[in-house]
């Protein structure tokens, strides 16, 4: 779907609607935590989605790393080298092939990705704990759906 088409199935008051909500609820989650945000501000956002993405994965291959990332090889080891030097990853030789490097996270990133993951449960609990068991299968499966809605678009290279 284009976006002209996206404008005319969907209202403006009921855009206006939703980026409201999702603003209040975000500076709703900030003011009840913000742990996450004072331990990461010597990182940018793209350096704090390597530290999730190899949270999740363990380990990486540059070559993974960039693919993910969508840049080339030399950005991404860019963004590596200083979240290396600035102590939250780390470089170790796979033990399958001595010739491959892998990426992982250190101890300070693991901490790092620890607290995430914590806030983010402890979130959920708080967001979900005012639904009704049936409303929060809906609203999981909505913020799903969502999520499929903008890989979508960004795929399809009409994300702007």
């Amino acid at each position: 779907m284009k976006f002209e088409e996206m404008i005319m199935s969907t209202s403006e008051s009921q855009v206006k609607q939703f980026t409201e909500a999702l603003e209040m609820l975000l500076m709703k989650m900030q003011e009840v935590d913000s742990t996450c945000i004072e331990a990461t501000k010597d990182i940018s956002k793209r350096e704090f989605g390597l530290v999730v993405l190899l949270g999740k994965h363990k380990s990486l291959i540059m070559s993974e790393i960039a693919e993910f990332m969508k840049v080339p090889m030399s950005t991404a080891t860019g963004i590596v080298d200083k979240l290396v030097t600035k102590g939250y990853l780390m470089r170790f030789y796979s033990e399958e092939d001595r010739r491959i490097v892998r990426i992982g996270l250190s101890k300070y990133g693991g901490e790092l990705f620890e607290l995430l993951e914590q806030t983010m449960v402890k979130f959920g609990y708080h967001i979900l704990e005012g639904f009704e068991e049936a409303e929060k299968d809906e609203f999981i499966r909505l913020m799903q759906k969502a999520t499929r809605n903008l890989d979508f678009q960004i795929k399809a290279g009409q994300f702007v």
